[in-house]
């Protein structure tokens, strides 16, 4: 009451404690490049249990790429129709190996020059 009769005016502002921000969790989130992420946005997404955070090199990376294309260098034709050739044309998968595509097709009389 003093205070109200020099004139003073207080004001009490309530405190609270401090919450984390949590970003809302998305069900089916977008897939995002790494370099598009901000430090802030990657910081959040360190402590989402669906993300894996790991460290690596480029050298363990040009490794692994290496590898791979060996294991597809080795890989016969057969088995690379095989792996790619989609079910609905599996009946047709002679067509597309590569004895049957350097073979030409036989001469007719209506054959026309391209």
């Amino acid at each position: 009451m003093q205070q109200e009769l020099k004139g003073v005016t207080t004001i009490l502002i309530p405190q609270r404690a401090l919450r984390l921000y949590m970003p809302p969790v998305l069900y089916n989130p977008p897939i995002v490049d790494i370099t598009a992420i901000s430090a802030i946005a990657f910081h959040f997404n360190i402590y989402r249990k669906d993300n894996e955070v790991f460290i690596t090199s480029l050298y363990k990376i040009n490794q692994i790429i290496n590898k791979r294309e060996e294991k597809l260098i080795k890989e016969t034709n057969k088995e690379l129709v095989k792996r790619l050739l989609s079910t609905i044309y599996a009946k047709y998968k002679d067509a597309f190996l590569r004895v049957a595509s350097d073979k030409l097709p036989p001469y007719r009389t209506y054959n026309y020059k391209i």
